[in-house]
C-alpha cells in the first residue's frame, strides 16, 4: 500500500470547520467590496517610467497598493509638518488611483493642510470646519484631483497608527486605495498605511516622483511600523532609539499597591472617586464623543457624493454600507448610521429586491442612535441581485411618520464561486 490514497468523500474525513468570528466575517465582506471597487478603477500609464522613480523603503508586498508621491506633495507635507512640532498636525492627500499591469498605483500629487482646533501633542482630529474647508480648498485649487488619503504628524513620538488614527481612517477613507501618511518631523521618519486584505496595515515602502529635482526631496527615513488598534492612548514616547515600531500603551498599574490602598482607603475614598469621575471617566467620554463627532463630520462629507440624494434628512442616515456597494451572498451586513428623529418611537430598517413593491423588515431599534449599529442584515438564502435598504422613523404602531423622509440606499449581492475566499 502506498502512502497516497484517494477517498470517495475526502470532506468526510476532515474535522468540522469553526464558524467565522464577527471580525473575520467583517474582513471577508471588506475584501469582497474592495475587490469590486478596484475593478472600477481605470487602467493608466504612470507619469514617468518606473526606472525614474526614487525608491524609499522596501518593495510593496502582495495585495499592497504602490504609492507614488510627487515632490510637490512631499514639500507641502514638510512645510506643514514643521510649522508646529509641539502638536500633531494633518491634512488631506490629493491625486489619483488607477490600475497598472497587475497592481494599483496611488499617485499623490498634492497635500492640503487642515486647520483644526482639536489637536494636541498626541492626537489630531478633523473638525467639521476643517473638513469642510478642505473640500472647498480642493475644489478651488485642485478641482481635477481626488482626496485619496490623509496625513498627520507624530512629533518625536515615532511612526505608527494609533487607535484614533484607525477610527478616522476606517470612517472616512474606506476605499481600497485610500492611504494614510504618518510623519515624525523631529526624527525624520515616515510610513504609509493602507488597506491590505481588508485590514489596515503599514505599507512596506513608497516611491518618489522627481518631477522638480533629480535628487530626492524626501528627508524621512521609511521605517517598519505597526497599527496600534488597542483602545488606549499610546505612550507619549516610544522606547529609546530608532524602534518606531515599538508602541507602548499607558501602564495599567495603579498609583498605589493593594497594601497601601488598604491603609489609606478611608481617607482617600472621596478623592479617588473625584479623580475617577473628573480625571479619568470624563476625559474618556469626551474622547469618545470627539471621535464620534469626527466620524459624523467625515461621513457627512462622504454622503455628499454617495447617499445624500437618497438620504436627504441628516437625522436619518445609513452611513454604512454606502449606496452601490456589493457583498457576497450570505454575508451578515452591519447597518451603521444615525437615527435621531423627533417624535419617533422606533426606527425600522426594511429591505426589498430592486424594483419590487413589497418591503420586508430586517431590523428595528427602540432608541435614538447618534452614530452606531442600527441592525444587521443576514443575506443567507437570498438570491444574487440588486437590493434596496430603507431606514424610517415609526410611531408606536410601527407606522412611518408622515412628515419624514426615509433614507433609501441600493446595494448588490454577488454570487460567490466555489473555492473563492
Amino acid at each position: 500500500m502506498t502512502s497516497v490514497s484517494k477517498s470517495a468523500d475526502p470532506a468526510g474525513d476532515l474535522p468540522p470547520q469553526p464558524e467565522p468570528t464577527a471580525a473575520e466575517a467583517t474582513q471577508y465582506d471588506t475584501v469582497a467590496s474592495h475587490r469590486q471597487a478596484l475593478t472600477g478603477l481605470p487602467f493608466r500609464q504612470p507619469p514617468a517610467p518606473l526606472s525614474n522613480w526614487l525608491n524609499h523603503g522596501e518593495t510593496p508586498g502582495e495585495g499592497q497598493p504602490v504609492v507614488l508621491i510627487h515632490q510637490t506633495a512631499v514639500l507641502q507635507v514638510i512645510a506643514h509638518s514643521r510649522s508646529n512640532m509641539d502638536c500633531e498636525l494633518g491634512g488631506a492627500l490629493l491625486g489619483h488611483a488607477y490600475r497598472y499591469r497587475n497592481g494599483t498605483i496611488v499617485e499623490v500629487k498634492a497635500a492640503l493642510p487642515a486647520t483644526s482646533a482639536d489637536h494636541g501633542p498626541v492626537h489630531f482630529t478633523f473638525s467639521a470646519d476643517s473638513w469642510s474647508k478642505l473640500h472647498r480648498d480642493r475644489a478651488a485649487h485642485y478641482p481635477n484631483l481626488d482626496i485619496i488619503g490623509w496625513f498627520h504628524t507624530h512629533p518625536d513620538l515615532g511612526v505608527f497608527y494609533s487607535s484614533d488614527d484607525v477610527v478616522v481612517h476606517s470612517a472616512a477613507f474606506t476605499l481600497p486605495w485610500h492611504i494614510g501618511l504618518v510623519v515624525d518631523p523631529v526624527r525624520d521618519e515616515a510610513a504609509f498605511f493602507g488597506w491590505v486584505n481588508g485590514k489596515l496595515a503599514p505599507l512596506n515602502g513608497f516611491h518618489e516622483l522627481p518631477e522638480r529635482q533629480p535628487e530626492s526631496q524626501v528627508p524621512w527615513r521609511a521605517v517598519r511600523t505597526t497599527v496600534w488598534d488597542h483602545p488606549y492612548e499610546t505612550d507619549s514616547r516610544t522606547q529609546a532609539g530608532d524602534d518606531s515600531h515599538v508602541v507602548l500603551a499607558r501602564s495599567g498599574r495603579p498609583l498605589f499597591s493593594g497594601r497601601e490602598l488598604g491603609l489609606i482607603a478611608s481617607a482617600a475614598a472621596l478623592l479617588l472617586s473625584f479623580f475617577l469621575i473628573f480625571g479619568a471617566v470624563l476625559p474618556l467620554m469626551n474622547r469618545v464623543n470627539l471621535l464620534e463627532t469626527t466620524v459624523l463630520n467625515l461621513a457627512q462629507a462622504s454622503l455628499t457624493d454617495s447617499n445624500s440624494l437618497t438620504c436627504p434628512d441628516p437625522r436619518l442616515r445609513i452611513l454604512s454600507p454606502l449606496s452601490g456597494q456589493g457583498y457576497p451572498v450570505g454575508s451578515a451586513i452591519q447597518i451603521v448610521g444615525t437615527a435621531e428623529y423627533p417624535g419617533a418611537r422606533r426606527y425600522q430598517v426594511d429591505a426589498r429586491a430592486a424594483g419590487a413593491g413589497q418591503w420586508g423588515m430586517i431590523g428595528r431599534s427602540n432608541r435614538d442612535t447618534r452614530l452606531g449599529e442600527l441592525t444587521q442584515w443576514d443575506t443567507a438564502g437570498l438570491p444574487a441581485g440588486s437590493y434596496e435598504l430603507r431606514l424610517s422613523p415609526v410611531d408606536a404602531n410601527n407606522i412611518r411618520l408622515a412628515d419624514s423622509s426615509p433614507c433609501v440606499i441600493s446595494l448588490s449581492l454577488m454570487a460567490t464561486s466555489a473555492g473563492q475566499p
